[in-house]
Formats: structure tokens, C-alpha cells, sequence
């Protein structure tokens, strides 16, 4: 995934299941309409309205399926690339029971994962933007 490949000194997960959920928080992370309700509460985001809707549907789903239907209904998301949505759709079908588990345990670990590979991503279109701004 070419957001994971953003923080190489961050150590690559070996366990397929935390594989998947990190890459399905990912997706969540990525497909989310900030310009929706959530994007009035970004200071509250990662430590806080991120964790509940994410904890919340872990705990309510007997599968992957149903995980991120629920949290479709508690998140704007918005999957609109081809790519992506083929890719959730092919999570969707990794064994439910191994995931979920991972994320009602690890979730905290997870999504500090999840923050610091968005927060370089951001940080890396940011100093593009400024660069190409300056040879403009």
C-alpha cells in the first residue's frame, strides 16, 4: 500500500490479520468526506471520535462485512476510487474472526500506526505542494 510505504522506519506487520486491519483503518482513514460533519471536528479525531465508531462496530460485527457497514453508518465514508473499493472488498473477505479480535485488543496500537503513517503522508504532500509552489 503506498501510504504504508510512506514511514519505511515504521516496523512492516507480519501477522496477515494485522495486515488487514491496518490497512482496512487505512482505507477509513482515507475515504472519509472530510468535508462532511466530521471535518468541524478534526481536534477531536484520533484520539477520540476515530477509537468509538471503530471500537463500537468491532464490538456490534460477527464479520468484516458487517464491521464496515456499521462504521460506514458512523463515518462519512465515501469509498469513490475503483481501486480502492476493490481493494476493501477483497478485505472484506480475510477471515472475519482474527481481524476483529486484533482490533477490540490492539486497537490503540493500531491506530497510532494508522496516525503516523497519515500524519507523514500529509506532511509529504505538504512539502510537495510547497516545492512545486515555489518552482511555479
Amino acid at each position: 500500500m503506498r501510504w504504508r510505504a510512506a514511514v519505511p522506519e515504521l516496523p512492516a506487520l507480519t501477522d496477515p490479520a494485522a495486515i488487514c486491519a491496518e490497512r482496512l483503518l487505512l482505507l477509513v482513514h482515507y475515504d472519509l468526506d472530510w468535508d462532511s460533519w466530521i471535518g468541524d471536528h478534526r481536534h477531536r479525531y484520533w484520539d477520540e471520535l476515530l477509537p468509538a465508531r471503530v471500537r463500537a462496530a468491532t464490538y456490534r460485527a460477527d464479520s468484516l462485512a458487517t464491521w464496515w457497514s456499521l462504521l460506514a453508518q458512523a463515518l462519512p465514508i465515501t469509498v469513490s476510487d475503483r481501486a480502492r473499493r476493490l481493494e476493501v472488498a477483497q478485505l472484506l473477505t480475510e477471515p472475519s474472526a482474527p481481524v476483529l479480535t486484533l482490533l477490540r485488543d490492539q486497537l490503540p496500537a493500531l491506530i497510532l500506526r494508522v496516525r503516523i503513517i497519515a500524519e507523514t503522508v500529509a506532511d509529504d504532500r505538504r512539502a510537495a505542494a510547497e516545492s512545486a509552489g515555489r518552482k511555479g
